[in-house]
Protein backbone atom coordinates (compact mmCIF):
# COMPACT_ATOMS: atom_id res chain seq x y z
CA UNK A 1 0.00 0.00 0.00
CA UNK A 2 1.06 3.60 -0.54
CA UNK A 3 2.69 5.12 2.55
CA UNK A 4 2.02 8.74 1.56
CA UNK A 5 -0.67 10.44 3.64
CA UNK A 6 -2.33 13.83 3.43
CA UNK A 7 -0.01 15.36 6.02
CA UNK A 8 2.96 14.75 3.72
CA UNK A 9 1.58 17.29 1.25
CA UNK A 10 0.97 20.18 3.63
CA UNK A 11 -1.05 23.20 2.64
CA UNK A 12 0.22 23.20 -0.96
CA UNK A 13 -1.20 19.77 -1.79
CA UNK A 14 0.94 17.66 -4.10
CA UNK A 15 2.41 20.64 -5.98
CA UNK A 16 5.88 20.08 -4.52
CA UNK A 17 5.88 16.47 -5.73
CA UNK A 18 5.45 17.55 -9.37
CA UNK A 19 8.74 19.07 -10.47
CA UNK A 20 9.10 21.32 -13.47
CA UNK A 21 11.19 20.05 -16.34
CA UNK A 22 14.77 21.22 -16.00
CA UNK A 23 15.74 23.66 -18.79
CA UNK A 24 18.03 21.96 -21.28
CA UNK A 25 21.49 23.43 -21.95
CA UNK A 26 21.56 25.61 -25.05
CA UNK A 27 23.26 24.52 -28.25
CA UNK A 28 26.96 25.33 -28.46
CA UNK A 29 28.43 27.54 -31.14
CA UNK A 30 30.32 24.92 -33.18
CA UNK A 31 28.75 21.75 -31.81
CA UNK A 32 28.56 18.77 -34.16
CA UNK A 33 25.50 16.65 -34.76
CA UNK A 34 25.54 13.66 -32.42
CA UNK A 35 23.82 11.52 -35.06
CA UNK A 36 26.15 11.81 -38.05
CA UNK A 37 29.14 13.46 -36.31
CA UNK A 38 29.97 15.37 -39.51
CA UNK A 39 27.55 18.26 -39.97
CA UNK A 40 27.17 21.20 -37.62
CA UNK A 41 24.19 20.95 -35.28
CA UNK A 42 21.44 23.53 -35.79
CA UNK A 43 18.96 22.63 -33.04
CA UNK A 44 18.58 20.69 -29.83
CA UNK A 45 15.14 19.35 -28.95
CA UNK A 46 14.03 18.80 -25.37
CA UNK A 47 15.61 15.63 -23.95
CA UNK A 48 17.38 15.01 -27.30
CA UNK A 49 20.93 15.24 -28.57
CA UNK A 50 22.02 18.11 -30.88
CA UNK A 51 21.06 17.44 -34.49
CA UNK A 52 21.88 18.85 -37.88
CA UNK A 53 19.16 19.81 -40.35
CA UNK A 54 19.24 16.56 -42.36
CA UNK A 55 19.24 14.29 -39.33
CA UNK A 56 16.39 16.21 -37.73
CA UNK A 57 14.22 16.00 -40.87
CA UNK A 58 14.95 12.27 -41.16
CA UNK A 59 14.04 11.82 -37.49
CA UNK A 60 10.66 13.56 -37.79
CA UNK A 61 9.80 11.88 -41.09
CA UNK A 62 10.70 8.51 -39.62
CA UNK A 63 8.11 9.09 -36.88
CA UNK A 64 5.47 9.62 -39.56
CA UNK A 65 6.46 6.60 -41.66
CA UNK A 66 6.90 4.37 -38.60
CA UNK A 67 3.38 5.14 -37.37
CA UNK A 68 1.94 4.04 -40.72
CA UNK A 69 4.22 1.02 -41.03
CA UNK A 70 3.81 -0.35 -37.51
CA UNK A 71 0.02 -0.23 -37.49
CA UNK A 72 -0.42 -1.58 -41.06
CA UNK A 73 -3.87 -0.01 -41.20
CA UNK A 74 -3.47 1.95 -44.44
CA UNK A 75 -3.14 -0.48 -47.33
CA UNK A 76 -0.86 0.04 -50.31
CA UNK A 77 -2.39 1.97 -53.18
CA UNK A 78 -5.30 3.26 -51.07
CA UNK A 79 -6.94 6.56 -51.85
CA UNK A 80 -6.40 8.78 -48.80
CA UNK A 81 -8.35 11.96 -48.10
CA UNK A 82 -6.09 14.52 -46.40
CA UNK A 83 -7.93 17.33 -44.63
CA UNK A 84 -6.65 20.82 -45.41
CA UNK A 85 -6.50 23.47 -42.68
CA UNK A 86 -3.28 25.35 -43.43
CA UNK A 87 -2.12 25.18 -39.81
CA UNK A 88 1.54 24.36 -39.05
CA UNK A 89 0.90 20.70 -38.20
CA UNK A 90 -1.24 20.31 -41.32
CA UNK A 91 1.46 21.78 -43.58
CA UNK A 92 4.00 19.47 -41.93
CA UNK A 93 1.83 16.42 -42.71
CA UNK A 94 1.31 17.46 -46.32
CA UNK A 95 5.03 18.05 -46.87
CA UNK A 96 5.84 14.63 -45.40
CA UNK A 97 3.35 12.99 -47.75
CA UNK A 98 4.82 14.85 -50.73
CA UNK A 99 8.35 13.90 -49.71
CA UNK A 100 7.34 10.25 -49.31
CA UNK A 101 5.81 10.13 -52.78
CA UNK A 102 9.01 11.54 -54.32
CA UNK A 103 11.26 8.79 -52.92
CA UNK A 104 12.61 5.88 -54.92
CA UNK A 105 10.65 2.65 -55.29
CA UNK A 106 11.98 1.09 -52.08
CA UNK A 107 11.12 4.00 -49.76
CA UNK A 108 8.17 5.42 -51.66
CA UNK A 109 4.93 6.14 -49.80
CA UNK A 110 2.34 4.07 -51.68
CA UNK A 111 -0.89 5.99 -51.27
CA UNK A 112 -3.01 8.15 -53.58
CA UNK A 113 -3.56 11.50 -51.78
CA UNK A 114 -6.68 13.60 -52.30
CA UNK A 115 -7.02 16.95 -50.51
CA UNK A 116 -10.21 18.34 -49.01
CA UNK A 117 -10.83 21.74 -47.44
CA UNK A 118 -13.91 21.84 -45.19
CA UNK A 119 -14.85 25.50 -44.85
CA UNK A 120 -16.46 26.62 -41.59
CA UNK A 121 -15.25 30.23 -41.60
CA UNK A 122 -18.81 31.38 -42.26
CA UNK A 123 -19.52 30.69 -38.57
CA UNK A 124 -19.19 33.96 -36.65
CA UNK A 125 -17.55 35.85 -39.55
CA UNK A 126 -18.69 38.54 -41.95
CA UNK A 127 -18.62 37.66 -45.68
CA UNK A 128 -15.69 40.03 -46.19
CA UNK A 129 -13.64 38.48 -43.38
CA UNK A 130 -14.46 35.02 -44.65
CA UNK A 131 -13.23 35.78 -48.17
CA UNK A 132 -10.08 37.35 -46.76
CA UNK A 133 -9.35 34.25 -44.68
CA UNK A 134 -10.05 32.00 -47.66
CA UNK A 135 -7.57 33.96 -49.80
CA UNK A 136 -4.90 33.55 -47.11
CA UNK A 137 -5.59 29.83 -46.83
CA UNK A 138 -5.41 29.37 -50.61
CA UNK A 139 -1.91 30.86 -50.59
CA UNK A 140 -0.91 28.12 -48.16
CA UNK A 141 -2.76 25.38 -50.06
CA UNK A 142 -1.09 26.46 -53.31
CA UNK A 143 2.15 24.89 -52.09
CA UNK A 144 0.52 21.50 -52.70
CA UNK A 145 -1.31 22.21 -55.95
CA UNK A 146 0.14 19.06 -57.50
CA UNK A 147 -2.45 17.05 -55.53
CA UNK A 148 -6.13 16.95 -56.56
CA UNK A 149 -8.10 19.15 -54.15
CA UNK A 150 -11.79 19.60 -53.35
CA UNK A 151 -13.88 22.09 -51.41
CA UNK A 152 -16.99 21.75 -49.26
CA UNK A 153 -18.56 23.48 -46.28
CA UNK A 154 -19.10 22.00 -42.85
CA UNK A 155 -22.34 20.03 -42.76
CA UNK A 156 -22.67 19.63 -46.54
CA UNK A 157 -22.73 16.40 -48.52
CA UNK A 158 -21.63 18.07 -51.77
CA UNK A 159 -18.13 18.96 -52.97
CA UNK A 160 -16.53 20.86 -55.85
CA UNK A 161 -13.02 20.99 -57.27
CA UNK A 162 -10.74 23.48 -55.53
CA UNK A 163 -8.58 25.69 -57.76
CA UNK A 164 -5.67 27.91 -56.71
CA UNK A 165 -5.74 30.47 -59.52
CA UNK A 166 -7.39 33.19 -57.41
CA UNK A 167 -10.75 32.92 -59.16
CA UNK A 168 -12.26 30.36 -56.77
CA UNK A 169 -15.43 31.44 -54.98
CA UNK A 170 -17.29 29.51 -52.23
CA UNK A 171 -20.65 29.86 -53.98
CA UNK A 172 -23.44 27.31 -54.20
CA UNK A 173 -23.41 26.21 -50.56
CA UNK A 174 -25.62 28.95 -49.12
CA UNK A 175 -28.41 26.57 -48.12
CA UNK A 176 -26.03 24.22 -46.27
CA UNK A 177 -24.42 27.15 -44.46
CA UNK A 178 -27.79 28.57 -43.40
CA UNK A 179 -28.89 25.20 -41.98
CA UNK A 180 -25.77 24.82 -39.86
CA UNK A 181 -25.96 28.42 -38.61
CA UNK A 182 -29.60 27.92 -37.67
CA UNK A 183 -28.74 24.82 -35.64
CA UNK A 184 -25.81 26.52 -33.89
CA UNK A 185 -27.99 29.50 -32.99
CA UNK A 186 -30.48 27.14 -31.36
CA UNK A 187 -27.84 25.68 -29.03
CA UNK A 188 -27.57 27.58 -25.76
CA UNK A 189 -24.12 26.84 -24.28
CA UNK A 190 -20.78 27.45 -25.97
CA UNK A 191 -19.55 23.99 -24.94
CA UNK A 192 -22.40 22.34 -26.84
CA UNK A 193 -21.82 24.61 -29.85
CA UNK A 194 -18.17 23.58 -30.06
CA UNK A 195 -18.99 19.91 -29.54
CA UNK A 196 -21.70 20.02 -32.19
CA UNK A 197 -19.41 21.74 -34.69
CA UNK A 198 -16.70 19.13 -34.10
CA UNK A 199 -19.10 16.20 -34.57
CA UNK A 200 -20.58 17.72 -37.75
CA UNK A 201 -17.07 18.29 -39.08
CA UNK A 202 -16.17 14.62 -38.59
CA UNK A 203 -19.41 13.53 -40.22
CA UNK A 204 -18.52 15.73 -43.21
CA UNK A 205 -15.09 14.10 -43.48
CA UNK A 206 -16.65 10.65 -43.61
CA UNK A 207 -19.39 11.57 -46.03
CA UNK A 208 -17.11 13.33 -48.54
CA UNK A 209 -14.51 10.59 -48.13
CA UNK A 210 -17.11 8.01 -49.07
CA UNK A 211 -18.21 10.10 -52.06
CA UNK A 212 -14.58 10.40 -53.27
CA UNK A 213 -14.01 6.66 -52.73
CA UNK A 214 -11.38 7.24 -50.04
CA UNK A 215 -11.23 4.56 -47.37
CA UNK A 216 -9.00 6.65 -45.08
CA UNK A 217 -8.95 10.25 -43.89
CA UNK A 218 -5.68 11.75 -42.63
CA UNK A 219 -6.04 14.27 -39.80
CA UNK A 220 -3.16 16.49 -38.65
CA UNK A 221 -3.77 16.19 -34.89
CA UNK A 222 -0.59 16.12 -32.80
CA UNK A 223 -0.06 15.07 -29.19
CA UNK A 224 -1.08 18.33 -27.52
CA UNK A 225 -4.31 18.44 -29.58
CA UNK A 226 -5.21 14.92 -28.50
CA UNK A 227 -4.50 15.72 -24.85
CA UNK A 228 -7.00 18.58 -25.08
CA UNK A 229 -9.51 16.30 -26.81
CA UNK A 230 -9.18 13.59 -24.18
CA UNK A 231 -9.78 15.84 -21.17
CA UNK A 232 -12.52 17.81 -22.94
CA UNK A 233 -14.44 14.68 -23.90
CA UNK A 234 -14.27 13.43 -20.32
CA UNK A 235 -15.95 16.67 -19.21
CA UNK A 236 -18.48 16.47 -22.05
CA UNK A 237 -19.59 12.94 -21.15
CA UNK A 238 -18.11 11.20 -24.20
CA UNK A 239 -16.40 8.42 -22.30
CA UNK A 240 -17.74 5.74 -24.64
CA UNK A 241 -15.82 7.18 -27.62
CA UNK A 242 -12.81 8.49 -25.68
CA UNK A 243 -10.39 5.82 -26.91
CA UNK A 244 -11.39 6.30 -30.56
CA UNK A 245 -11.22 10.10 -30.36
CA UNK A 246 -7.49 10.02 -29.52
CA UNK A 247 -6.43 6.72 -31.12
CA UNK A 248 -4.23 6.39 -34.18
CA UNK A 249 -7.25 5.10 -36.09
CA UNK A 250 -10.91 5.92 -35.45
CA UNK A 251 -12.65 2.94 -37.02
CA UNK A 252 -16.18 3.39 -35.71
CA UNK A 253 -17.20 3.70 -39.39
CA UNK A 254 -15.91 0.65 -41.27
CA UNK A 255 -16.13 2.32 -44.68
CA UNK A 256 -14.13 5.50 -43.91
CA UNK A 257 -11.53 5.47 -41.11
CA UNK A 258 -10.04 8.60 -39.52
CA UNK A 259 -6.26 8.25 -39.15
CA UNK A 260 -3.88 10.48 -37.14
CA UNK A 261 -0.42 9.69 -38.56
CA UNK A 262 1.52 12.51 -36.80
CA UNK A 263 0.01 12.13 -33.33
CA UNK A 264 3.49 11.46 -31.89
CA UNK A 265 4.83 14.89 -32.88
CA UNK A 266 4.97 17.85 -30.51
CA UNK A 267 4.71 21.59 -31.29
CA UNK A 268 8.48 22.06 -31.02
CA UNK A 269 9.12 19.44 -33.70
CA UNK A 270 6.46 20.93 -35.98
CA UNK A 271 7.82 24.47 -35.75
CA UNK A 272 11.39 23.30 -36.38
CA UNK A 273 10.26 21.19 -39.32
CA UNK A 274 8.74 24.23 -41.00
CA UNK A 275 11.92 26.19 -40.34
CA UNK A 276 14.46 23.63 -41.55
CA UNK A 277 12.61 21.92 -44.42
CA UNK A 278 14.27 21.82 -47.85
CA UNK A 279 11.99 24.53 -49.19
CA UNK A 280 10.22 27.37 -47.33
CA UNK A 281 6.80 26.36 -46.08
CA UNK A 282 3.95 28.77 -45.37
CA UNK A 283 1.34 28.12 -42.69
CA UNK A 284 -1.78 29.83 -41.41
CA UNK A 285 -2.99 29.90 -37.82
CA UNK A 286 -6.45 31.50 -37.55
CA UNK A 287 -8.39 31.98 -34.34
CA UNK A 288 -10.68 29.06 -33.57
CA UNK A 289 -14.43 29.41 -33.28
CA UNK A 290 -15.73 30.60 -29.89
CA UNK A 291 -12.14 30.73 -28.62
CA UNK A 292 -12.78 33.95 -26.71
CA UNK A 293 -15.85 32.62 -24.86
CA UNK A 294 -16.03 30.47 -21.73
CA UNK A 295 -16.52 26.76 -22.36
CA UNK A 296 -15.29 23.40 -21.15
CA UNK A 297 -13.14 22.98 -24.25
CA UNK A 298 -11.52 26.42 -23.94
CA UNK A 299 -10.81 25.93 -20.25
CA UNK A 300 -9.23 22.54 -20.93
CA UNK A 301 -7.15 23.93 -23.80
CA UNK A 302 -5.84 26.72 -21.56
CA UNK A 303 -4.91 24.18 -18.88
CA UNK A 304 -3.03 21.97 -21.37
CA UNK A 305 -1.22 24.98 -22.87
CA UNK A 306 -0.03 26.04 -19.43
CA UNK A 307 0.97 22.45 -18.70
CA UNK A 308 2.95 22.38 -21.94
CA UNK A 309 5.01 25.36 -20.82
CA UNK A 310 6.19 23.91 -17.50
CA UNK A 311 5.64 20.15 -17.81
CA UNK A 312 5.85 19.26 -21.54
CA UNK A 313 6.55 15.58 -20.89
CA UNK A 314 3.29 15.31 -18.93
CA UNK A 315 1.19 16.18 -21.98
CA UNK A 316 2.21 13.02 -23.84
CA UNK A 317 1.31 11.02 -20.74
CA UNK A 318 -2.17 12.54 -20.81
CA UNK A 319 -3.04 11.64 -24.39
CA UNK A 320 -1.34 8.24 -24.27
CA UNK A 321 -3.73 7.34 -21.49
CA UNK A 322 -6.31 6.98 -24.25
CA UNK A 323 -4.32 4.06 -25.71
CA UNK A 324 -4.97 2.12 -22.51
CA UNK A 325 -8.74 2.59 -22.72
CA UNK A 326 -11.05 0.05 -24.28
CA UNK A 327 -13.03 1.18 -27.30
CA UNK A 328 -16.38 -0.68 -27.45
CA UNK A 329 -17.26 -1.57 -31.02
CA UNK A 330 -20.80 -0.57 -31.92
CA UNK A 331 -22.86 -3.03 -33.96
CA UNK A 332 -24.28 -1.11 -36.90
CA UNK A 333 -27.83 -1.64 -38.02
CA UNK A 334 -28.48 -3.02 -41.45
CA UNK A 335 -27.66 -6.03 -43.64
CA UNK A 336 -24.17 -7.41 -43.97
CA UNK A 337 -22.08 -7.81 -47.08
CA UNK A 338 -20.01 -10.78 -48.17
CA UNK A 339 -17.07 -10.26 -45.80
CA UNK A 340 -19.34 -10.02 -42.76
CA UNK A 341 -19.10 -6.26 -42.26
CA UNK A 342 -22.23 -4.15 -42.14
CA UNK A 343 -23.19 -1.91 -45.00
CA UNK A 344 -23.29 1.85 -44.68
CA UNK A 345 -26.74 2.75 -43.40
CA UNK A 346 -27.53 5.40 -45.92
CA UNK A 347 -24.89 6.97 -48.13
CA UNK A 348 -26.93 10.16 -48.48
CA UNK A 349 -28.30 10.38 -44.94
CA UNK A 350 -28.52 14.02 -43.85
CA UNK A 351 -27.26 14.06 -40.26
CA UNK A 352 -28.36 17.68 -39.69
CA UNK A 353 -31.92 16.50 -40.31
CA UNK A 354 -31.88 15.22 -36.73
CA UNK A 355 -32.19 18.82 -35.60
CA UNK A 356 -34.94 20.14 -37.87
CA UNK A 357 -37.18 17.05 -37.50
CA UNK A 358 -37.07 16.17 -41.22
CA UNK A 359 -35.49 12.75 -40.63
CA UNK A 360 -37.83 9.81 -40.20
CA UNK A 361 -36.87 7.94 -37.04
CA UNK A 362 -37.44 4.26 -36.50
CA UNK A 363 -37.41 2.59 -33.10
CA UNK A 364 -34.26 0.53 -33.63
CA UNK A 365 -33.24 -2.18 -31.17
CA UNK A 366 -30.72 -1.41 -28.45
CA UNK A 367 -27.05 -2.33 -28.47
CA UNK A 368 -26.17 -0.32 -31.58
CA UNK A 369 -24.38 2.92 -32.40
CA UNK A 370 -25.29 6.53 -31.77
CA UNK A 371 -27.34 7.98 -34.61
CA UNK A 372 -25.26 11.18 -34.63
CA UNK A 373 -21.60 10.45 -33.75
CA UNK A 374 -21.48 6.69 -34.39
CA UNK A 375 -20.18 5.75 -30.92
CA UNK A 376 -21.50 2.78 -29.01
CA UNK A 377 -24.65 3.52 -27.01
CA UNK A 378 -23.57 3.82 -23.40
CA UNK A 379 -26.68 4.78 -21.45
CA UNK A 380 -28.46 1.48 -20.81
CA UNK A 381 -27.76 0.19 -17.30
CA UNK A 382 -25.35 3.04 -16.52
CA UNK A 383 -25.12 3.49 -12.75
CA UNK A 384 -23.40 6.85 -13.14
CA UNK A 385 -26.16 8.33 -15.28
CA UNK A 386 -28.79 6.80 -12.98
CA UNK A 387 -27.19 8.41 -9.90
CA UNK A 388 -26.99 11.79 -11.65
CA UNK A 389 -30.61 11.69 -12.75
CA UNK A 390 -31.81 10.42 -9.38
CA UNK A 391 -29.97 13.27 -7.61
CA UNK A 392 -31.63 15.77 -9.93
CA UNK A 393 -35.07 14.35 -9.16
CA UNK A 394 -34.41 14.44 -5.42
CA UNK A 395 -33.44 18.10 -5.61
CA UNK A 396 -36.61 19.00 -7.51
CA UNK A 397 -39.19 16.85 -5.64
CA UNK A 398 -38.01 16.61 -2.02
CA UNK A 399 -38.20 19.58 0.34
CA UNK A 400 -38.38 20.25 4.08
CA UNK A 401 -42.18 20.09 4.08
CA UNK A 402 -42.26 16.42 3.02
CA UNK A 403 -42.97 13.87 5.74
CA UNK A 404 -41.00 10.68 6.21
CA UNK A 405 -43.77 8.62 4.61
CA UNK A 406 -43.92 10.97 1.61
CA UNK A 407 -40.15 10.72 1.09
CA UNK A 408 -40.27 6.91 1.13
CA UNK A 409 -43.17 6.89 -1.32
CA UNK A 410 -41.51 9.38 -3.66
CA UNK A 411 -38.18 7.58 -3.50
CA UNK A 412 -39.59 4.47 -5.18
CA UNK A 413 -41.22 6.56 -7.88
CA UNK A 414 -38.05 8.58 -8.42
CA UNK A 415 -36.04 5.40 -8.93
CA UNK A 416 -38.42 4.31 -11.68
CA UNK A 417 -38.45 7.77 -13.26
CA UNK A 418 -34.64 8.02 -13.16
CA UNK A 419 -34.27 4.63 -14.84
CA UNK A 420 -36.75 5.58 -17.56
CA UNK A 421 -34.98 8.91 -18.13
CA UNK A 422 -31.59 7.24 -18.50
CA UNK A 423 -32.96 4.71 -20.99
CA UNK A 424 -34.81 7.42 -22.96
CA UNK A 425 -38.24 6.11 -22.04
CA UNK A 426 -39.59 9.07 -20.06
CA UNK A 427 -40.67 11.09 -23.13
CA UNK A 428 -43.43 10.22 -25.52
CA UNK A 429 -43.44 10.22 -29.30
CA UNK A 430 -40.53 11.10 -31.57
CA UNK A 431 -38.36 12.63 -28.84
CA UNK A 432 -38.35 9.32 -26.94
CA UNK A 433 -37.30 7.45 -30.09
CA UNK A 434 -34.51 9.97 -30.76
CA UNK A 435 -33.06 9.86 -27.23
CA UNK A 436 -32.86 6.05 -27.36
CA UNK A 437 -30.65 6.36 -30.46
CA UNK A 438 -28.14 8.83 -29.00
CA UNK A 439 -25.15 8.37 -26.71
CA UNK A 440 -24.87 10.42 -23.53
CA UNK A 441 -22.61 13.08 -25.11
CA UNK A 442 -24.96 13.68 -28.04
CA UNK A 443 -27.97 13.69 -25.70
CA UNK A 444 -26.40 16.64 -23.89
CA UNK A 445 -26.27 18.58 -27.17
CA UNK A 446 -29.91 17.87 -28.02
CA UNK A 447 -31.05 18.69 -24.50
CA UNK A 448 -29.25 22.05 -24.82
CA UNK A 449 -31.36 23.07 -27.83
CA UNK A 450 -33.85 25.90 -27.44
Amino acid sequence: MCSIVEDDFGDEGGAHAMKEDTPQPELGGNELCRKCNTEQAVLKLNQKEPQCRVCFLNYVRHKFRASLGSTKIVRRGSRVLIILTGEPANVTLLDMVRFGLEQDAFKQLRIVPVLLYVDDDFVGNTPEARLRQLAERLQVFKQFESFPAYYTVCGSSRHVALTFDGAFSPAGFEQDEARLLQVLDAVRSVSSKQDLLEQVRKQTYRQIGHALQCAYVFLSDIGVDLAKTLLSNVALGRGCSLAQDVAFCDDRDDTVKLVRPIRDLNPDEVSNYLQYSEQPLLSYSPAKHFEDKPSLQNLTAKFIDNLMQSFPSTVSTVYRTGDKLDAPKAARNGPTVGDGTSERQDESEDFLALFDRTLTLDDRPSGECCRFCGAALDYRGSKTLFATEYSRLVSSRINAACSHEDILLKSKQMELDAERAVNGEDDQGEERVLMKQLCHGCRNIFEDLN
